[in-house]
């Protein structure tokens, strides 16, 4: 087991990264503002973290999620889809059984995305096929029921995640597959989606998107959304139904932005007394920052108070996060997703707790 210390209130001003930093996802050269953010007032009490390996030696790891029996389940982009059962310890898990799910074509970035799982335990997962991105719902014996078809696919660019919202609808991000003018036209790419899980009728919830990464509910029901943008101007942003998010006109117009790139991928908004501390704030994993950010949310706003990063460059390319039902944070690598530089192990989901945990 690794242990780490993490000093909760180190803040920095949002988008004053370091000069070093790597290049971004994509070449594109539109770039909008950074938005800074002032550090809290009083800080809060330093957080000692415990870190262990839950499952090594996996292939691009997309996707974490929890069946309301604290099953974890995670996708891996080749089509791999894994369900662990904790054990008695409780911290710990073991494999119960892999699925491959027909018709996922690994091309480039896309393959096997998201998932998500209902109250039922129903699994739906996103995920490439021959022409297109569909979201399924996986019925008995690994057959399909298809929710949504028709996402025009591309080699990257091809948003992917999927999360339930408190009304039951299953929300999901597309990208614009490479082409900037589908996020504002009609069609389902560069969107955020609501979806109806049983039927599969669904409808637009937001546009202007060019490759949303992460979706994450507060615990008043506010959906926040990560976003990579074209060298430079990454959001976070808080989303309001119907509106439009910009894009291709404009990047770098979140709650928070980063320039140079961080490309940000999963997030949580924290909601447990395991870590009191983070209770209310939100995470997100990056994969060019190669950090945990961490994000102090005012109580009842969407102002940032201020930022934190946690294991900076410890564990590589990052590229989901949930908070399970024990309430530690389960964290997922994505070294070998052909940008990053594999380990010993990689890729790998890390459980992280307090040392005591």
């Amino acid at each position: 087991m690794r242990r780490r210390s993490v000093w909760a209130p180190l803040f920095v001003v949002l988008a004053a990264c370091s000069p070093d930093a790597p290049a971004p996802e994509s070449t594109e050269t539109t770039e909008g503002p950074a938005t800074p953010v002032e550090p809290p007032v009083e800080p809060a009490e330093p957080v000692q973290l415990a870190t262990h390996d839950i499952a090594t030696d996996l292939d691009t790891v997309w996707a974490i999620a929890f069946t309301p029996d604290g099953s974890l389940h995670f996708t891996e982009r080749s089509g791999r889809l894994t369900r662990m059962d904790p054990t008695a310890e409780g911290t710990q898990f073991r494999r119960v059984d892999s699925l491959q799910v027909d018709g996922v074509v690994e091309t480039g970035e896309a393959g096997l995305m998201g998932l998500a799982i209902d109250e039922a335990g129903r699994r739906f997962v996103m995920y490439t096929a021959e022409r297109e991105n569909r979201i399924v719902r996986l019925d008995d014996g690994g057959s399909q029921t298809v929710l949504v078809d028709g996402i025009v696919a591309g080699t990257n660019h091809d948003g992917g995640r999927l999360i339930f919202g408190p009304d039951d609808m299953l929300y999901a991000t597309t990208g614009d597959a490479g082409n900037a003018e589908r996020a504002r036209r009609e069609g389902l790419n560069g969107k955020v989606l609501r979806i109806d899980p049983n039927s599969g009728e669904h409808e637009v919830f937001t546009t202007g998107h060019r490759n949303p990464q992460g979706l994450c509910f507060s615990p008043s029901g506010k959906l926040f959304s990560t976003e990579h943008g074209p060298t430079g101007g990454d959001e976070v942003n808080a989303l309001e139904e119907g509106a439009d998010y910009g894009w291709p006109d404009s990047s770098g117009t979140g709650i928070v932005n980063y320039t140079p790139a961080v490309a940000p991928a999963g997030c949580a908004v924290y909601d447990d007394d395991l870590i009191p501390q983070w209770k209310g704030d939100l995470l997100f994993a990056t994969l060019r920052g190669s950090a945990l950010y961490r994000l102090d949310l005012a109580p009842e706003s969407e102002a940032v108070l201020g930022q934190e990063q946690l294991f900076a460059g410890g564990y590589g390319r990052l590229r989901d996060v949930v908070v399970g039902p024990d309430g530690a944070l389960y964290l997922a690598t994505s070294n070998r997703d052909g940008r990053g530089d594999p380990r010993p192990g990689d890729d790998r989901i890390v459980r992280i707790g307090p040392e005591d945990t």
